[in-house]
């Protein structure tokens, strides 16, 4: 990896790799690693002065790829950060029309057009003669494009270079695919089969890395949620399993819906009982959030259709129910604890104010009151 390559900010990344299933946190290469190592492998199959490594956003993507966005994602070469996380639509250039033709194409005499865009290629510091470009592909899926400007020691990309960048297009593709077959293992791994929220294994992993993060500072906060289905026993009773099952189905719906627009980590602890990590919210805020939780739930009607061959839909309404007990990191971890103490007085405040919520009726949502270990006077939202 040589040290002028350039790459987005983490941040930036997290959210196209996210949005390409290729982010892992538990992956033991970083991403940004991964790209520039890619990329640099580029300049190494056919030596040019830069390579520019462009994405599309899965999020906004049309089928008609002429018309959508593509950002900057990793540089390498001679270049400075300039490009880094710009964008160009794909008939702002040759890079772009690789991208939405999806094969690739050598340019040896540029002339008046633009290689990357016309902003873009006024930022390079030098005048693009030629480019060769390749398109990214994840799982038969065009995504991007790899650009190559201007051949070193030769006046032009030879057939011989298309052949190469070719076949490193295909490893490229390759490469790409594996990491994400090997992500997809891991996320099977840590997801609960039934609703597709993460399992109680990796709540608890989750959970003890972000208090590591915090414990030791005073910057940041995170909240946690216990919430219980009330009545899910009645369903089952009354309907059968598989009505219970699908009931959990549609919780778990309903949860991601409404931590949408959160920065969450929602779990099935098992059962009917569900977890929720709220990074970057305090006990206030989460118990809103709680409240959400629990007011979508109360408005929501449960299998308005059939679950298998001449089973009617249910249409349960006001039968199933949540119940909901909040903690937060500030409010109820012993400041300059273990991280593991800390952990289990969370746990602890959180667990202790779910209880209350059910022997107060259930469907409400409990705040546990803050300090270690306390249990009595919580406010309570109750149930409407």
């Amino acid at each position: 990896m040589t040290s002028n390559a350039r790459v987005i900010s983490t941040k930036q990344l997290t959210r196209y790799l996210e949005r390409h299933r290729l982010l892992d946190e538990t992956s033991g290469v970083p991403p940004e690693r991964f790209l520039i190592t890619l990329v640099n492998r580029a300049l190494e199959f056919v030596p040019s002065r830069v390579a520019v490594l462009f994405l599309d956003d899965p999020v906004s993507k049309e089928d008609d790829r002429s018309r959508n966005e593509l950002a900057v994602i990793v540089t390498a070469g001679e270049i400075g950060e300039a490009l880094v996380g710009r964008k160009a639509r794909p008939v702002d250039g040759i890079a772009g029309f690789v991208y939405a033709r999806g094969e690739k194409t050598a340019i040896n005499f540029v002339g008046g057009a633009a290689a990357l865009s016309r902003e873009l290629d006024g930022l390079l510091g030098f005048e693009v003669q030629n480019v060769l470009a390749v398109p990214v592909v994840i799982e038969s899926n065009i995504c991007g494009a790899l650009a190559l400007l201007n051949r070193r020691d030769e006046e032009a990309f030879s057939t011989r270079d298309e052949r190469l960048m070719e076949l490193f297009g295909d490893t490229l593709s390759l490469a790409l695919q594996n990491l994400l077959d090997e992500r997809r293992a891991r996320e099977v791994a840590r997801r609960d089969s039934l609703t597709s929220l993460y399992n109680d294994r990796y709540f608890h992993r989750k959970l003890q890395r972000e208090i590591e993060r915090l414990s030791g500072t005073k910057q940041g906060e995170l909240s946690l949620l216990f919430l219980d289905c009330d009545h899910l026993k009645k369903v089952n009773d009354e309907h059968g399993h598989l009505a219970g099952s699908q009931v959990l189905r549609e919780v778990s719906f309903i949860m991601q819906r409404v931590l949408a627009e959160t920065v969450s980590l929602g779990c099935r602890y098992g059962g009917d009982e569900f977890t929720v990590i709220l990074l970057d919210q305090d006990l206030a805020q989460a118990t809103d959030v709680a409240e959400k939780l629990r007011r979508a739930v109360a408005e929501w009607t449960f299998l308005p259709m059939a679950i298998g061959p001449g089973e009617p839909a249910l249409n349960l309404k006001n039968i199933i129910t949540m119940s909901v007990g909040v903690s937060s990191y500030r409010a109820h971890c012993p400041p300059g604890a273990p991280p593991a103490e800390q952990k289990n007085e969370l746990l602890k405040a959180a667990d202790a104010a779910l209880y209350m919520a059910k022997t107060k009726g259930k469907n409400c949502v409990v705040a546990a009151p803050p300090g270690p270990g306390a249990a009595d006077s919580v406010p309570v939202i109750l149930k409407s």
